[in-house]
């Protein structure tokens, strides 16, 4: 009787360090987690889409989880050079990637990538849409856009049309819109939403599908016209403009979204925490008040359905992208 006790006690010493190790390895893969601040990187400037968004968003999200946020602007190469420090990070859910649709098309657009968008990131929850606002000159008179349509494919390629650059949702958008829609057009891209709002305003152009930061003001100025929207549903800062797909083209829909990521490798548990401090933050009334004012939506997905909206969109953007003729820079 003596030795077996003796034995069982040898046997329970000798699994201590053992339990100790696990024990740590469990507070590493997340039940501890977070015990520091949590680095964000964004890889645009300061004052953009994503950046105003995502502090917003990550004011109530570091009182759930009990720890700041740090943004960090690591603005250029389209997004690319912000993404990058965030796959070569150490997957421990400290540093954090905000990103907006370029996440799912910068693949084809850019060369000689140092990371791989699909394979070096592990997403966690998309944040946010934003629906671009379909602007034309305040003295345009057709009473909607189902007669705009029919309007344009009669002027036979007399038809040009703005944008905010080259491979941008507003350049995607009124890409889509032209081809659904089967119009003759001229594509002329500015440097900015600003700029290719300001060209419709000018008359330079008949019309643009801007961001709702470049828009909404000289629509709700009555500057300029707003004969639709991107998204599947109304916006809310705009209620009484429909969306092209319910006043033209069924089944329309290209919006810009923000999406949070972490390093690939990143433990299923920090990933929870996280995805879990989102959810709460996106669903509070005013965070949402406080996004509409910015022109984005809360619109959360969870991790399971955010992966497949990004396998969706990447296929969706590529193929809108071939068809635009668009090639990497």
């Amino acid at each position: 009787m003596k030795r077996n006790f003796l034995r069982g006690l040898f046997a329970a010493v000798l699994a201590l360090p053992a339990l100790a190790q696990g024990q740590a390895q469990g507070q590493a893969q997340g039940q501890a987690f977070p015990d520091r601040p949590i680095r964000l990187v964004i890889p645009y400037a300061p004052g953009g889409g994503t950046d105003s968004t995502m502090r917003v968003l990550t004011a109530p999200m570091a009182e759930i989880l009990g720890q700041p946020f740090v943004i960090e602007n690591r603005a250029g190469g389209a997004g690319t050079i912000g993404a990058a420090v965030v796959a070569q990070a150490r997957p421990d859910g400290y540093t954090l990637l905000a990103d907006p649709s370029a996440h799912a098309l910068n693949h084809m657009l850019v060369r000689n990538l140092a990371f791989n968008y699909e394979r070096d990131f592990a997403p966690i929850a998309r944040m946010s849409v934003m629906p671009l606002i379909m602007i034309v000159p305040a003295t345009e008179r057709t009473p909607d856009l189902a007669a705009y349509v029919t309007q344009l494919r009669a002027q036979g390629g007399r038809v040009s049309w703005a944008s905010s650059g080259i491979g941008t949702a507003s350049h995607l958008s009124g890409f889509l819109f032209v081809q659904r829609a089967g119009i003759e057009s001229t594509h002329i891209p500015y440097r900015g939403g600003s700029q290719g709002a300001q060209a419709v305003l000018a008359g330079d152009t008949h019309f643009n599908f801007a961001t709702a930061p470049s828009a909404v003001g000289l629509v709700q100025g009555r500057q300029l016209r707003a004969l639709a929207v991107s998204s599947a549903a109304r916006m809310s800062v705009l209620p009484e403009v429909p969306t092209v797909a319910e006043a033209a083209l069924p089944g329309f829909e290209l919006v810009e979204w923000i999406g949070l990521w972490a390093p690939a490798g990143t433990p299923a548990e920090i990933l929870e925490r996280i995805e879990a401090a989102a959810a709460r933050a996106v669903a509070m009334p005013e965070i949402r008040a406080r996004l509409a004012v910015l022109g984005m939506e809360g619109a959360f997905l969870p991790r399971p359905d955010f992966t497949r909206f990004v396998i969706e969109q990447r296929a969706l953007l590529t193929r809108i992208a071939n068809d635009a003729g668009l090639r990497p820079e």
